[in-house]
């Protein structure tokens, strides 16, 4: 990746984020947390993370920390862990991909050996993007996002939606898993239901939002698109503002964003906060184990958000049903790996074709 310059580097060492204001700051902040480009007030990944470095600093009065890159690369991500080691950091919080090759060149040196690594939904690389060992310092979480695609598409058609899309970031397995998930519970509702179902599907090849998405957004919802699932970062802007114009619907991702748009029907969420308050206690516990963690319903770290207020017909109880099934393993959902490796996202390869029954993709690549 492309290096930064040693005025840049310079500057980096002092764009640091501040405590939370708690009074944890005058301690030592033992708990670090590096964001990328998102920042702590993302709704996603970066918020997640520090609102449990927040409670289990605050909980066990341990200070604690956030540390933002001058930099969104690989030399910036690097240069603040350095930071927050060299402040005293025993718990390293790296929320999201674009932290892989940071952590993979740097985790075996010996000035972090002691110290504790938590990586979100991402495994250590080299610079090249090439999977690396991981050391046994790091603990990579990554999890099963069919599983909250499919109660996200499965409770959608419940609900009486019978026109829905899928709006992905980039066409990641991440992503993927979380679309084919989608499709696959959109299918099984309608098949219990005895109706069928019309998806328009894409990846927009970004995280960011911007009017060009709104404008796809809303030609969808304009077609007759009923609620779009926003899956990629902050393309849920585009996504929210579309469906707000438009009157129709959406789905939030990865956190709870019925906060963020009054047109959020439920979101399909990882427990990444969850995630990150276990393994600082397991740090803490010297129960701490390195190495890759596969997270999902098996596990309770993925669901759909609690709250089933703006869901017409689809209710806990039904939801309850579900997620038990998918849980022990009773539903068997495709996945990015169980599809032609040349697809690259496309939904409508045949494995996964054969088992849409009730559902027909309308694929934009």
């Amino acid at each position: 990746m492309k290096k930064l310059m040693a005025s840049a580097v310079v500057l980096s060492m002092v764009l640091v984020g501040c405590g939370s204001g708690s009074g944890k700051e005058s301690k030592k902040p033992e708990i670090a947390l590096v964001t990328d480009s998102g920042g702590i007030n993302d709704k996603s990944f970066n918020q997640s993370a520090w609102e449990a470095v927040k409670e289990y600093g605050t909980k066990n009065d341990k200070g604690y920390k956030y540390y933002k890159p001058a930099s969104f690369d690989t030399a910036g991500y690097k240069d603040q862990i350095k930071n927050a080691v060299d402040n005293g950091a025993k718990v390293v919080v790296l929320p999201g991909f674009k932290f892989a090759a940071a952590l993979g060149t740097i985790q075996n040196e010996k000035k972090y050996k002691d110290v504790k690594f938590v990586a979100i939904d991402f495994t250590p690389t080299d610079e090249k993007d090439n999977p690396v060992d991981i050391a046994k310092n790091v603990y990579c979480a990554t999890y099963k996002e069919q599983q909250p695609g499919y109660l996200a598409g499965y409770a959608a058609v419940k609900d009486g939606y019978t026109k829905i899309g899928f709006m992905g970031g980039m066409a990641l397995p991440a992503v993927i898993n979380y679309g084919y998930g989608f499709l696959q519970g959109a299918n099984d509702a309608a098949k219990e239901m005895k109706v069928n179902v019309s998806a328009k599907y894409t990846y927009v090849n970004n995280f960011n939002e911007s009017p060009e998405i709104k404008t796809k957004a809303t030609g969808w919802y304009n077609s007759g698109t009923e609620v779009i699932f926003s899956c990629g970062g902050q393309i849920c802007n585009s996504v929210f503002a579309a469906a707000e114009d438009t009157n129709k619907k959406s789905i939030g991702v990865d956190s709870d964003q019925k906060d963020d748009s009054k047109t959020v029907i439920t979101s399909a969420m990882k427990g990444v906060k969850q995630t990150v308050f276990d393994e600082i206690t397991n740090a803490y516990n010297d129960k701490f184990e390195g190495g890759a963690h596969l997270l999902g319903a098996e596990d309770n770290y993925v669901g759909l958000s609690s709250d089933f207020s703006r869901l017409k017909k689809f209710k806990k109880a039904d939801y309850d049903k579900v997620f038990k099934e998918v849980k022990d393993g009773k539903i068997k959902i495709l996945t990015n790996a169980d599809v032609d490796p040349n697809a690259k996202g496309d939904p409508n390869t045949k494995v996964l074709k054969d088992t849409l029954t009730n559902v027909t993709v309308s694929y934009e690549n």
